[in-house]
């Protein structure tokens, strides 16, 4: 995202500290959020479709995949305006005007005061909008601060692991095999990714996710991480299991949200981890704080998983770390 000049936000903020002197002592004038705003942009992505339920994205050749994201921006008095980038539109909009009566003449700060108001506020929603507000926040004091929001969060590290991560398997001629997932895999290793996420096809046959694990183990298996990611697409509690049972046999380094439960289903997800040697990555399509440390405690997932769309922004993803850490 663009950042103003350092000198410029610095200026600003002091001469706001400098702005109300009464008896010889110094006030600082605390900057107030006055206007809310949300951008909207289009774009297309060529050769993306979608598979049978409209949902995965795949790969299919001469297809244009149009999408409209935004962008939210909270406005200050100080000059200085926080963003973030909100996602489709569709799901952007709504959140607002839950939240602009609240926000307006708030100190834009305090995200620690907005993040629980908000958790309070909107107890009957998703909550999503928290996230929202709080990365927008979180960019304001990165600016004000001329300071990058890593830094402010304490962080020293100047190059993080990745790994390569599938769109669906798709029946277009793109990742249409387990052999055509093994030689992307291939692919990646030989770019450097020490690590690799399969995303399967959506209403497979349980034998052919099988066969994918196999194949892409056997390939790569003894020189990256492994993964899989179903997203949700199993039916069945026997599925997941093969499922499990073939990771086990590849040494993958984890299963992901493998039942058509979406994900939230603490008994079931213990159940799997009771079965199969593999490790189990759940928790991100949950939300909050409070839902992944009943996750963690109910032995319901190995690795946890934080998002700031999903857990409250930066500040609640940070709240989930350090959960997670203890």
């Amino acid at each position: 995202m663009a950042r103003l000049s350092g000198e410029m936000g610095s200026d600003m903020l002091d001469r706001r500290r400098r702005s109300r002197t009464r008896e010889g002592e110094c006030f600082m004038a605390e900057p107030k959020i006055t206007r809310l705003e949300l951008v909207v942009f289009e774009h297309e992505v060529r050769d993306m479709g979608t598979d049978y339920n409209g949902f995965n994205q795949v790969y299919e050749a001469g297809s244009v995949h149009k999408e409209r994201p935004s962008i939210f921006r909270v406005h200050t008095d100080a000059g200085i305006t926080g963003e973030y980038l909100a996602g489709p539109v569709g799901r952007a909009a709504p959140h607002l005007d839950m939240v602009a009566g609240y926000l307006i003449g708030k100190n834009p700060f305090e995200r620690e005061r907005v993040y629980n108001d908000l958790k309070r506020g909107l107890r009957h929603t998703d909550r999503t909008a928290i996230g929202m507000v709080d990365v927008a926040l979180w960019d304001f004091a990165g600016k004000a601060l001329s300071v990058p929001i890593y830094k402010l969060l304490g962080g020293y590290r100047t190059a993080l692991p990745a790994y390569a991560s599938t769109y669906h398997g798709d029946e277009n001629g793109g990742l249409g095999t387990p052999e055509a997932f093994a030689d992307f895999a291939d692919q990646c290793r030989s770019l450097g990714y020490p690590a690799f996420k399969i995303h399967g096809w959506g209403n497979a046959p349980i034998a052919r996710e099988v066969a994918n694990v196999r194949e892409v183990g056997r390939r790569v298996g003894g020189d990256m991480d492994l993964m899989i990611d179903p997203a949700c697409e199993y039916e069945t509690w026997a599925d997941a299991v093969k499922i499990g049972r073939a990771c086990d046999e590849q040494g993958f380094f984890w299963l992901e949200d493998p039942y058509m439960d979406g994900g939230v289903s603490m008994f079931a997800h213990r159940k799997l981890r009771q079965t199969i040697k593999t490790p189990i990555l759940q928790t991100e399509h949950i939300f909050g704080l409070e839902s992944h440390v009943d996750f963690i405690v109910n032995e319901g997932t190995d690795f946890v998983r934080a998002g700031v769309y999903e857990d409250g922004g930066i500040t609640g993803a940070m709240k989930v770390a350090h959960a997670a850490e203890g």
